[in-house]
């Protein structure tokens, strides 16, 4: 019994094993292909870079205002001087409406994990491949951003899971204006096939049970 036991336990350690070894993680994050006020340096990205209605997107930074970029990535903007950084003399107010950025990157397809940790002024909305993921933070703006989250002050994270399409993906997200002044988008994550504990759970509880039952089958057999 302790041998049928042994056998149970090793396949689902190799099937566990498999999965892990097989998953597929995509690190994701905002950054612009070129810099304006205040930038700093971002980290490497499985995705392509924001743009704005195609456009190339600046790095900006945080100044004082706004929460300090997350992790490697970079506050982005339409405009190289929409950023707290930007000196009064050259600060661009863009006009109140919505400003829609985008990025890309490619899966091989099938469920996956998303995990996004967001900051915008004043808030913004997410989108996955057309179909919002994520609703802006509610119409009541502050002086510095929005109130509640996403806001620019503080990080709001997200975990969800979505069946990507095989080849690119993409990623908008919708920036509101409503006060006017400075204006811009940061945002970190990662894309993953690695399924979640309770479907490992359940994926190694039917194997050993699986295994158990193919090895007393044997050992009737082997008893006729």
């Amino acid at each position: 019994m302790k041998l049928f036991s042994k056998i149970s336990l090793l396949g689902a350690v190799f099937a566990l094993s498999t999965a892990f070894a097989t998953a597929e993680t995509l690190s994701i994050g905002s950054y612009g292909a070129l810099n304006g006020d205040g930038a700093g340096s971002v980290g490497a990205y499985s995705n392509s870079a924001l743009t704005y209605s195609g456009a190339d997107t600046y790095n900006i930074g945080a100044g004082t205002k706004w929460a300090p970029a997350i992790g490697s990535s970079s506050w982005v903007s339409l405009n190289p001087h929409t950023g707290p950084s930007t000196p009064d003399a050259s600060l661009v107010v863009l006009p109140n409406g919505t400003y829609e950025y985008t990025t890309t990157f490619d899966a091989v397809g099938g469920s996956y994990g998303l995990a996004l940790s967001i900051l915008a002024d004043d808030t913004t909305s997410v989108l996955l491949n057309g179909t919002q993921i994520i609703p802006e933070a509610s119409n009541n703006f502050g002086d510095n951003c929005a109130p509640d989250k996403p806001n620019c002050i503080s990080v709001y994270n997200f975990d969800g899971w979505f069946d990507l399409n095989a080849g690119e993906n993409t990623l908008t997200f919708v920036v509101h204006q409503t006060n006017g002044y400075n204006q811009g988008l940061d945002f970190e994550g990662s894309v993953s096939t690695v399924p979640e504990p309770s479907t490992l759970l359940l994926l190694g509880t039917g194997l050993v049970g699986s295994a158990g039952a193919l090895m007393r089958r044997m050992r009737v057999v082997v008893s006729k």
